[in-house]
């Protein structure tokens, strides 16, 4: 486990890189939208052809509202709860709250690891690309069993492994030629067996874990880590941003991403609507759905 100052200094700048992103969030966010999608088209709807009706569903780690408003959408009946450790992402709902004012959706501020509800109110807690982010996710999965009534469903997706492993590669060898020690290592995700250990560890059953890898193109190396930065989805090198300062390593990695990763995207259109063909890197993106129930 980590040290408790780690854990809460992780909290405050991931708050805040979150907070620094609401704004434009739903522009740029289109990655954790179709994932959103994907989790509750694919994994919550069919629960409900052998669920009880469902009245009180949490989305923690909710931010502008993907997964809340599509949950509201897909069960109008239902109380939909919506919580975020970022004030400045739930305004942002909040804002769409108000035109869909129809939506039984309630807000609050809070963490993963502390929900400010009682025991057993929630027929599912669900949540979106929001426990990688979590240092400690005994205690987070603690909380969502606790909150769950009995048969409850915790249903979430997750980044695993093999996510951004083309940027892990160039990283470390971008670090060897540069015959640099020390530098902060490269954000890592939680394996399988890990996540279904705490589950289990926390009193879950009947847990299933489905993998799914996605690959997407950007321009560039730099446009990768733009995206990433502009979402709030941090910074790949643990706090690396003084070791990184001078550039060298990271011009060294956007060549080797050149250099390695290249593919062809022709999704671009010209002015005459003609499609046209342009060198990009590609991304890795390995994604979790996990299934537990509190019995």
């Amino acid at each position: 486990m980590k040290a408790v100052n780690e854990i809460l200094n992780n909290k405050d700048k991931i708050k805040f890189a979150f907070s620094k992103a609401a704004k434009s969030y739903d522009t740029l966010a289109l990655f954790q939208k179709e994932l959103a999608e994907e989790l509750l088209n694919s994994f919550v709807l069919p629960l409900t052809t052998y669920h009880s009706p469902l009245t009180t569903i949490v989305d923690i780690g909710c931010g502008t509202g993907f997964l809340s408003y599509g949950l509201a959408n897909k069960f109008p009946d239902a109380d939909i709860f919506g919580c975020d450790i970022s004030h400045d992402m739930l305004k942002v709902a909040s804002c769409k709250l108000q035109v869909a004012r129809d939506k039984k959706i309630h807000l609050i501020t809070t963490d993963g690891e502390i929900l400010p509800c009682k025991n057993k109110t929630f027929d599912i807690a669900a949540s979106n690309l929001t426990y990688q982010w979590i240092g400690n996710l005994e205690g987070s999965f603690k909380e969502a069993h606790r909150i769950l009534r009995p048969g409850g469903i915790f249903i979430f997706s997750t980044l695993a492994p093999e996510t951004l492993k083309e940027l892990r590669y160039c990283y470390a060898e971008a670090s060897a030629k540069f015959n640099k020690d020390g530098l902060p290592p490269f954000m890592d995700f939680s394996e399988k067996k890990a996540i279904q250990s705490v589950l289990e560890s926390v009193g879950f059953k009947n847990i299933s874990i489905e993998t799914w890898k996605m690959m997407k193109t950007y321009p560039d190396m730099w446009a990768l880590l733009k995206t990433m930065k502009s979402i709030g989805a941090g910074n790949p090198f643990k706090d690396g941003d003084k070791s990184l300062a001078r550039g060298s390593i990271l011009k060294k990695m956007a060549e080797i991403y050149e250099d390695r990763f290249k593919t062809q995207d022709s999704r671009f259109k010209t002015d005459n609507l003609q499609l046209t063909t342009h060198n990009c890197i590609y991304a890795t993106y390995e994604v979790m759905f996990v299934k537990a129930v509190k019995l």
